[in-house]
């Protein structure tokens, strides 16, 4: 009977840790995901046409997630709740570079907006 009761109580600590909020929101060609679980947000960025394959999202720096298109970024991330806001001086692609740029994606309301040279 212990062994029972223990196990309730285990899992009803596991289970009351995973609140985790997901949105999903379409933009034209891509596709972005806002995770917040325990004050810790986390956004994500995915091409609608390459399946379920995320990377991180706003590009701050080139890494494994990103380099296959990715050469440079001088970009910074501000998160302001539901908001997210990647500005950039300069990033470059494979197919092209891009300056003074951003990129304003308001999970809450469902807006997304870019801007870029």
């Amino acid at each position: 009977m212990k062994n029972i009761i223990l196990g309730m109580l285990i899992s009803l600590f596991l289970f009351s840790n995973s609140n985790a909020e997901i949105i999903i929101l379409k933009c034209h060609k891509n596709v972005y995901k806002y995770v917040s679980n325990n004050n810790e947000i986390k956004t994500f960025q995915a091409v609608s046409s390459a399946g379920d394959v995320w990377m991180e999202w706003p590009k701050t720096k080139v890494q494994d997630d990103n380099k296959h298109f990715l050469k440079f970024t001088d970009a910074e991330a501000i998160i302001d709740g539901y908001v997210v806001t990647e500005k950039f001086k300069k990033l470059i692609t494979k197919s092209g570079i891009a300056k003074n740029g951003r990129t304003i994606v308001d999970f809450k309301n469902k807006s997304y907006d870019t801007k870029g040279i």
